[in-house]
């Protein structure tokens, strides 16, 4: 026969195990979940790894941009993002099999600027590898 405080005992590490169960689970679908970029319905785009970098956080979003000039003393860009001004760094710029242009922010409801620019997927240039 068990005693009340073996039983007790039991019961605790029955629910540290269940628990402990429960949170690498959890663990493992998080980390699963993040290991591909989100799908939008472009299968190309979706199996490139820039794209499975980039968007990790399905923080990547079709926008407007028009691309100005290039800074060359800052090796930025100029940019107009959704009628936002700024100047991006030009490694951030990345060509895709997009008919659409991507930007993928640190943080989704940041400001439109350089240092919440993740990247910026752009349509590459037909013929282009």
């Amino acid at each position: 026969m068990i005693s009340a405080w073996e039983w007790s005992r039991r019961f605790t590490h029955s629910v540290y195990f269940i628990c402990f169960s429960i949170a690498i689970s959890a663990a493992l679908v998080l980390l699963i979940s993040r290991s591909w970029g989100h799908d939008v319905g472009e299968p190309k785009l979706e199996k490139l790894q820039i794209w499975q970098t980039c968007c990790l956080d399905r923080d990547c979003r079709p926008q407007q941009v028009a691309i100005g000039i290039k800074d060359h003393s800052k090796k930025r860009i100029l940019v107009n993002i959704e009628g936002v001004e700024t100047a991006v760094d030009k490694e951030v710029f990345k060509p895709v099999p997009s008919n659409r242009t991507w930007v993928c922010y640190i943080n989704p409801d940041g400001p439109v600027s350089n240092e919440n620019i993740r990247c910026i997927l752009y349509p590459q240039q037909r013929g282009s590898v």
